[in-house]
């Protein structure tokens, strides 16, 4: 939940925040995938519903020059729709029926506002965030069910809402620009692994 400017880890050229929402995860799934049963569920709980083509600077896809908080949240999220379709079509081409979802979780009572809410406010937003917010476990259920769905379906991809419903209305992204963030995501990754001498 930082609201800091653009700051890069250090040695890496990358974004704190990009890091962990982006970059991070894509690195992950890279290390595990030669682990994965050929039908493995892939699930990443980000955005799944805000990211689109359209909302990225194709010019500055890791905001060195342009950053600010609400970029950095719209490219995290549509990069990570790009990366999901990516990797739908990658097991495709090699023969794996494995299923790649990118989630929206929506309100969870995770207790992440004890950490940003005054004390004298924690009993308050406590109570609220158990009327108003869905449990860890329940969201859980409920994504871990809708990826299911998709995978019994034979999706290779799809976006999930927080109830687990298929999003019906995500952009398809074309093979190019898969290919851009694609090439971005792992020439960005590779560069920091490589500054880092790993």
């Amino acid at each position: 939940m930082s609201t800091a400017p653009r700051t890069e880890v250090p040695g890496e050229g990358i974004d704190r925040k990009m890091a962990l929402h982006f970059y991070g995860k894509q690195l992950l799934l890279r290390e595990l995938l030669p682990l994965l049963a050929p039908t493995a569920r892939v699930l990443i709980v980000y955005d799944g519903w805000m990211g689109s083509p359209d909302k990225l600077d194709w010019t500055d896809l890791d905001l060195k020059r342009g950053y600010s908080l609400a970029k950095a949240a719209d490219h995290c999220t549509s990069m990570t729709d790009g990366m999901v379709q990516w990797w739908a079509a990658h097991q495709k081409e090699h023969g794996g029926e494995r299923t790649f979802v990118h989630a929206f979780p929506g309100g969870v009572n995770t207790g992440l506002m004890r950490e940003v809410v005054p004390g004298w406010l924690q009993g308050v937003v406590g109570g609220l965030g158990k009327v108003l917010l869905t449990s860890p476990e329940t969201c859980a259920e409920r994504l871990v069910r809708g990826t299911e769905a998709c995978a019994r379906e034979g999706r290779g991809w799809c976006n999930i809402d927080s109830k687990g419903r298929v999003m019906g209305n995500k952009a398809v992204w074309n093979e190019d620009q898969m290919g851009k963030v694609a090439e971005h995501t792992w020439g960005t990754i590779d560069k920091a692994l490589g500054a880092e001498g790993c």
